[in-house]
């Protein structure tokens, strides 16, 4: 069955959006010393040759650790038959090192026609990721719809031009529309 609108993609975020919350992001940023309005990376790169190996090696294990296993969200098995059903493509974009997205990405047999890290380009909020999900898609961004539990997400495919679903869990930490608490809250968005 094709999607009965002109929707083609869905750009998923990974952690927090296709997995449950695992890493304290909050703790790993105090553990590495980045400062409030700066990223990790940038932080990182910022730092001396040996800080920047010793930051680099913690959020490394920290994300790999994060892997272990790592759950599904609740309703990410129900969209993920709406959207096959429904015929879309898929893409996976997330600031996680490439070898832990592999990893969460092979334990729970999960399977995208794009998978992006950061290894792949500029972090989000730039929308290097996104942009080059929808390239490699094939997609404009009019056709597609981002999902994602964090402002990082949602600043990325606004810059991109694509519209991006908020995931709050029930507990949104800024305004956002259109938002949701669950994944399972995406359906009707594959349809409208």
């Amino acid at each position: 069955m094709n999607s009965p609108n002109s929707l083609q993609a869905v750009i998923l975020d990974m952690d927090g959006t296709i997995t449950a919350p695992v890493i304290d992001w909050h703790n790993l940023r105090s553990t590495i010393g980045v400062p409030p309005n700066e990223t990790i990376m940038n932080h990182i790169r910022s730092l001396s040759i040996d800080k920047r190996q010793e930051a680099t090696r913690i959020l490394l294990e920290t994300e790999m650790r994060g892997t272990e296993g790592v759950a599904l969200n609740a309703g990410f098995e129900e969209l993920v038959t709406k959207i096959r059903e429904y015929e879309l493509m898929t893409a996976v974009v997330t600031n996680n090192h490439g070898a832990a997205m592999q990893r969460v990405i092979e334990q729970n047999g999960l399977t995208f026609d794009v998978a992006l890290s950061r290894d792949d380009g500029e972090l989000k909020p730039a929308p290097d990721l996104i942009n080059l999900a929808l390239k490699r898609l094939g997609c404009s961004p009019q056709n597609a719809i981002g999902v994602g539990d964090s402002r990082l997400d949602t600043e990325a495919c606004r810059a991109a031009g694509v519209q991006c679903i908020y995931l709050t869990h029930g507990t949104p930490s800024f305004d956002h529309e259109p938002s949701v608490e669950s994944l399972l809250d995406v359906i009707p968005f594959l349809c409208s």
